[in-house]
């Protein structure tokens, strides 16, 4: 074989392992979400035991958005974090907090819980 073969052989080689690599990381990728479709299977009311005593959130989508807020409260629009299709944020003008809001789907890939996450606490909600 000649220097140039070799040479030709190589950068085959290497342009052939680049571009399975490049396909694999495509196949990978995960579907894109249908947003109303998943903010309606989040949609509902949420229990958290708060210090001894039961909050619940009401989510719900509306115009292709989410939203929610304690029971009585106004609503605020639940904003996606981008690359995870079930964790979202809420910055509420109200109390200057920033609210983290993951949804979690049990063994029969239905979303029944919600974990809220502020100023370093950490509360389960349970869908009624």
């Amino acid at each position: 074989m000649t220097k140039h073969s070799k040479r030709s052989t190589f950068v085959a080689c290497i342009a052939l392992m680049m571009s399975v690599v490049l396909c694999r990381g495509l196949w990978a990728q995960d579907k894109p979400v249908d947003t109303k479709k998943l903010y309606n299977e989040i949609a509902g009311n949420y229990e958290f035991q708060v210090e001894g005593q039961i909050m619940v959130i009401n989510f719900f989508e509306k115009d292709g958005k989410l939203y929610g807020a304690p029971v009585g409260e106004t609503p605020e629009e639940i904003l996606p974090v981008k690359g995870s299709p079930l964790k979202f944020e809420v910055f509420v003008s109200a109390n200057g907090q920033l609210y983290q809001l993951e949804f979690v789907r049990n063994e029969k890939d239905v979303i029944d819980k919600c974990i809220l996450r502020v100023g370093g606490m950490e509360i389960a909600g349970i869908k009624k």
